[in-house]
């Protein structure tokens, strides 16, 4: 009997030490639920391009932020929903920390294809997006679930990969946020939700 308390002390105190120093407020749901908008996202530029032989430019950019916007509000809602449910506190220290170290190769990412787009270098646009987007996850995989760096590897071959075949970023930029996001979602609902 006392060694079953003794585990179950154990593994208290491993999950307090967990929460205080690893953000734990991620959800598959989050995944799967960005996955599916870009998903919508990819549907509707592909449509578009091939509905209007004169789709422009600005047009594929609104639909990139908006899928942004509604993923970046998904993934607040679902966090803070998570967050409140385990009585937990969303907005801490280490909240900021991968905040900052999330935002810094992504905003990077981000000036770098307004400069491709401004210049009129269309080509290698989706493969910068998912690289720096690797980069990102990879950079704050130490402050949240290792296997969140996982993710950012196949972001970054997938990137890598979309940098050698020009005229196919549209297909490379939906398997990487859409079909990524999604099995990642998954999988991490089955390694650390499912049975909580």
């Amino acid at each position: 009997m006392d060694k079953i308390k003794a585990i179950q002390s154990v593994n208290e105190i491993k999950e307090l030490m967990e929460r205080s120093s690893k953000f734990v407020s991620l959800s598959g749901l989050t995944g799967i639920l960005v996955g599916l908008y870009s998903l919508i996202g990819a549907w509707v530029a592909y449509s578009s391009m091939n509905v209007l032989a004169t789709t422009r430019l600005y047009d594929v950019v609104l639909i990139a932020l908006v899928v942004l916007t509604v993923s970046v509000v998904t993934a607040f809602l679902v966090s803070y929903y998570k967050s409140k449910r385990s009585n937990q506190k969303l907005f801490n220290k280490l909240t900021y920390r991968i905040v900052w170290n999330f935002s810094i190769p992504l905003l990077t990412g981000g000036l770098f294809c307004l400069a491709l787009l401004y210049h009129q270098h269309y080509g290698l646009t989706s493969s910068v997006m998912l690289l720096f987007y690797g980069l990102s996850l990879v950079n704050v995989s130490k402050y949240t679930f290792s296997n969140v760096a996982w993710l950012g590897y196949a972001f970054l071959f997938l990137g890598i990969l979309d940098a050698f075949f020009e005229g196919y970023g549209l297909l490379f930029w939906t398997l990487g946020f859409g079909v990524f996001h999604i099995i990642y979602g998954i999988l991490f609902y089955f390694l650390y939700e499912k049975n909580r």
